[in-house]
């Protein structure tokens, strides 16, 4: 006799790969760091399980310093395999004979996040690592940094899917963002190609490109002066967001203020190496905006988050409450793409 699947429990689904990728000082530790933010603000939507303790841990250590400390993390040292199961729904179109009609049905899929020390990435400078790594190319970090570097690209190069961090403020004082970009990804088009998983010309993973710090004033304003920013009528708090089909020209509009234009080559190296319909763009901050204890919205004339921090040099300190934009989206995105 068989019994019928028990509603308790979701489909399994094949183990989607999901790597990180920026260099060092884009944000990666502190991106990561608000998932779990992200995930609880969801409204019930979805829920994240770490699989092991580390992964456990990272999430409580980090949660904690952005919320409750109100601090940025510690820079990320050396690789973290970190492991989560991502749980929840998502609507998709169902065809029977001439009908079509959407339903809602559960997602369900494992989630393996690689957290690399941006300074494994070639390129570093003293300004993004304090002086505590050096400027290395890829046979170097094989012989000085234990393989680190070259574990990193054989785990992106056998990722289903890449999270990539542009952080414009850091490009736009160092103007380096391309020598960082390209020197990873000719190693992973290497790989892909000496173990056949390159298609044609184009890579075949998936690539959600996130802009960082939306809620800088220097982004914001950026996108604000060009139109780019709609108001998110499902947000309680209005928080306005890049509309969707701007992100990519807002990815070149801040590339063309930087120095080098570095970015505007890191967008044609994209374009050249993935597949068109496997790139999407993100505009994301993970703390969001500031919004005052009294207030109900947004407002535009008080919505900066990071200041300087009152008792040490140098140092920032985060405002009030942290509101992830655009930190689970790309996840979820991904997700849905590599579990088809």
């Amino acid at each position: 006799m068989s019994t019928g699947p028990n509603p308790g429990v979701l489909p399994v689904t094949r183990m989607a790969k999901i790597g990180l990728w920026g260099a060092s000082g884009s944000g990666k530790t502190t991106y990561l760091a608000s998932l779990y933010v992200a995930v609880t603000q969801s409204q019930g939507r979805w829920n994240i399980v770490g699989v092991d303790q580390e992964s456990v841990d990272f999430l409580t250590e980090k949660t904690d310093a952005l919320t409750l400390e109100r601090r940025f993390p510690k820079k990320t040292e050396g690789i973290q395999n970190l492991s989560w199961t991502v749980m929840g729904t998502t609507e998709q179109t169902v065809t029977k004979g001439w009908r079509k009609r959407v339903e809602t049905v559960p997602l369900h899929f494992q989630l393996d996040m690689i957290d690399a020390a941006g300074g494994l990435f070639k390129g570093t400078t003293e300004d993004d690592t304090d002086g505590d790594d050096i400027d290395i190319d890829f046979d170097d970090a094989k012989n000085e940094s234990g393989g680190d570097a070259e574990q990193l690209i054989d785990q992106l190069a056998d990722c289903d899917g890449i999270i990539y961090l542009y952080d414009p403020l850091r490009e736009n004082r160092n103007g380096d963002e391309f020598r960082h970009f390209q020197w990873a990804l000719q190693n992973i088009v290497f790989r892909a190609a000496r173990n056949g998983t390159i298609d044609g010309m184009h890579l075949p993973h998936y690539l959600a490109v996130c802009i960082t710090k939306l809620d800088d004033p220097k982004v914001f304003h950026t996108a604000y002066k060009r139109g780019y920013l709609v108001p998110e009528p499902s947000d309680p708090f209005l928080f306005p967001r890049v509309r969707e089909d701007k992100v990519e020209a807002l990815f070149r509009e801040l590339g063309n203020l930087s120095p080098t234009r570095g970015a505007v080559m890191v967008h044609d190296a994209i374009r050249a190496s993935f597949h068109e319909s496997r790139v999407r763009y993100f505009a994301t901050s993970a703390i969001g905006f500031y919004v005052g204890q009294s207030a109900t919205r947004f407002r535009a004339a008080n919505f900066q988050n990071v200041v300087p921090h009152p008792n040490q040099r140098d140092e920032f300190t985060i405002r009030g409450d942290i509101h992830p934009i655009n930190v689970l989206e790309p996840l979820l995105w991904l997700g849905r793409m590599t579990n088809r």
